[in-house]
């Protein structure tokens, strides 16, 4: 893709250089490509890569860089790693949430013996946005969105707990045999009633009507006609 011109890349490790001047190059990339879309990954690695005479004003030369790439019409991303355990702590350690429009926190927990990632939108200017924790999973077709996890508490911990009070069904509307089945499909990608049977340790037969039954839903889908293999869809709704 950078050979065909669709994607620039700028190597801010190679010399040490002030954010002015990596400016310019950016917007220099952004005329040559037409570019709609900026990626700063990531902050800390940005920062530790300035010269040290202009690691001292960062915030006030991110803020700068970030109007002059915004003014062109380009959508900019950022991440950054975070230690921060609950929204209170702040999740943007370089203290830049002010010049953001949307934060999406993203990381890994256990949840039941494996290591899972969620997400949860953070903040998304001008917009009554979910507060929920999702599970998410990229597969061979796509990102795939989990329920919210509801029955769950200490999420941020990276060790949540299922909650005491009984909300220990995952998914709104299905049987506790029907949940595991749709988080194991979402964890395998595309699979057929055998797999899905032999990874929960149940009957094939159990496994094929808890898939039927999560077609018929709107929660997978057959992969093609008439074929026993099933995907995960995204549920967006609560």
């Amino acid at each position: 893709m950078i050979a065909r011109g669709r994607i620039g890349v700028i190597n801010t490790r190679e010399t040490e250089l002030s954010v002015d001047e990596i400016a310019m190059q950016l917007l220099a990339e952004i005329r040559r490509l037409k570019a709609t879309r900026v990626v700063i990954d990531s902050l800390s690695g940005f920062e530790v890569a300035l010269a040290p005479a202009f690691r001292e004003d960062f915030r006030e030369s991110l803020y700068r860089l970030v109007g002059a790439l915004t003014a062109t019409g380009v959508t900019v991303f950022m991440t950054v790693e975070t230690t921060a355990k609950n929204p209170d702590m702040g999740f943007t350690t370089e203290k830049v949430s002010f010049i953001t429009d949307d934060i999406i926190v993203q990381r890994f927990v256990e949840l039941d013996g494996e290591l899972r990632r969620v997400l949860a939108v953070v903040k998304m200017r001008g917009s009554e946005h979910s507060h929920e924790f999702r599970t998410f999973d990229v597969t061979a077709q796509g990102a795939v969105i989990g329920e919210p996890l509801r029955q769950y508490r200490g999420i941020l911990s990276g060790a949540p707990e299922l909650r005491a009070d009984g909300a220990a069904l995952g998914k709104v509307g299905l049987t506790e045999r029907e949940a595991a089945v749709l988080n194991t499909l979402v964890r395998l990608g595309a699979s057929a009633a055998k797999e899905v049977a032999v990874r929960l340790g149940v009957e094939q037969a159990e496994a094929a009507a808890a898939l039927e039954r999560l077609e018929t839903l709107g929660f997978a889908a057959a992969t093609k006609k008439g074929g026993h293999t099933y995907r995960a869809v995204a549920q967006i709704g609560g």
